[in-house]
């Protein structure tokens, strides 16, 4: 049985003075990878496919279905981002305003001898749902002793996002009773207008959308050489989804074509599932793929290169209809972005990991089955992170 490797794409300038501090909802201009996600979805993709002793020559197809829950954006650091450490829009976000006190105390308070500091967390939520669809044709011919596949895929997406970023404010320093009654007045307004600033941000993040994801093309190369299998391939990732540069919540990605070359590899321990050895119908999987993003056309902003790793072990039992197994990825951005775009943000890259189970079943009698895998997200540096699910069924014809 072919189960074919698969991905779902599970994304304002400072005012002066009082506004400055109300640029802090996760928009889309966010350095490290534009809007902290990539086209490389952060989520494993093998599954009890790699276990299968060959490939099939001829059509195939394959439906997914992925829900997704992120539920927060990390720093660099490591932490969860705050209105203070967001290096978003096209400067990075000030934790501090000097007050304009001047003309209202008549001179006797110049501005900016007293600051209004406000920082808090960003609380972020979006919910995702994605139905995949996949179809492909692997050869019957081989070249250089293996076959080649080609293959098109196209997403249909609903996601649903929440965030809100309750922010605390002090003066510093405390003014004396004389100058409290002007400088308090001042904050007060310095606040209110923050706080709309703030409202109206994220007005353009709180909502649901839905539509068609941006499309991938892949032509690949398979070879079985005993218990190794490898495969090889390029996949080009077309900007045909639902894309708004002024929102903060967006299917696809932007106008701009990402390509990413990789190799993945499959050794069969033992694939005598009847023996009584400790090895038998274990395989274990390796993949390395590195992904070139272009530059979005509407922003001007261009995501560095990505490298993308990941491993898997998998058991098959049940006379072979069933198997379970592991995997783990690791994604790390290993160039900066680019373009005018990112402003004077600091170039910070984009990195998350993650690990889950899996669980495989073939039916009998059928070239099909079904995958349902697990994956949670950890070690996230200046990227959204959460958990998913994903249900997959895969048909040859």
């Amino acid at each position: 049985m072919k189960m074919p490797s698969t991905r779902i794409r599970p994304a304002m300038p400072i005012l002066k003075t009082a506004t400055c501090l109300a640029v802090l909802a996760v928009a889309t201009h966010v350095n490290a990878s534009e809007g902290s996600r990539s086209r490389q979805a952060p989520l494993g993709t093998f599954g009890g496919e790699i276990a299968a002793p060959l490939d099939t020559p001829g059509f195939f197809g394959s439906i997914l279905l992925t829900y997704a829950h992120i539920t927060g954006v990390a720093a660099d650091s490591g932490q969860d981002i705050t209105s203070s450490t967001a290096p978003l829009g096209k400067n990075p976000i000030p934790s501090s305003v000097p007050l304009q006190t001047a003309t209202p105390s008549k001179g006797v308070i110049p501005n900016g001898t007293y600051t209004l500091y406000g920082d808090g967390p960003v609380t972020f939520l979006n919910n995702q749902k994605v139905l995949t669809f996949v179809g492909g044709y692997q050869t019957v011919e081989t070249y250089a002793g293996g076959h080649m596949t080609f293959l098109l895929q196209g997403s249909y997406q609903q996601q649903d996002r929440t965030m809100d970023i309750p922010i605390g404010f002090s003066v510093a320093p405390t003014p004396p009773p004389a100058q409290a009654p002007v400088v308090n007045a001042v904050a007060a307004a310095t606040q209110a207008q923050i706080t709309a600033a703030l409202a109206a941000k994220l007005a353009t993040q709180n909502m649901s959308i839905s539509g068609f994801g941006d499309t991938q093309l892949e032509v690949g190369w398979i070879r079985h050489q005993d218990r190794l299998k490898i495969a090889a391939g390029v996949s080009v990732f077309v900007p045909t989804g639902n894309y708004d540069a002024n929102r903060g919540t967006n299917i696809g990605y932007g106008p701009f074509i990402s390509v990413r070359p990789g190799v993945a590899v499959t050794y069969s321990l033992n694939p005598n599932n009847t023996s009584t050895d400790w090895d038998r119908g274990i395989t274990v999987a390796g993949r390395v793929s590195y992904m070139i993003n272009g530059t979005n056309g509407d922003t001007d902003y261009r995501t560095g290169n990505l490298l993308y790793t990941e491993a898997a072990i998998v058991k098959v039992f049940g006379g072979g209809r069933w198997a379970i197994g592991t995997n783990v990825f690791h994604t790390e951005q290993v160039t900066d972005d680019s373009g005018t775009g990112i402003g004077t943000n600091p170039l910070v890259r984009y990195q998350v990991s993650g690990v889950g189970p899996f669980l495989s079943f073939k039916i009998p009698g059928k070239d099909a089955g079904f995958n349902l895998n697990y994956t949670k997200n950890f070690a996230a540096h200046n990227a959204q992170y959460g958990s998913y699910w994903q249900l997959r069924f895969v048909k040859d014809f």
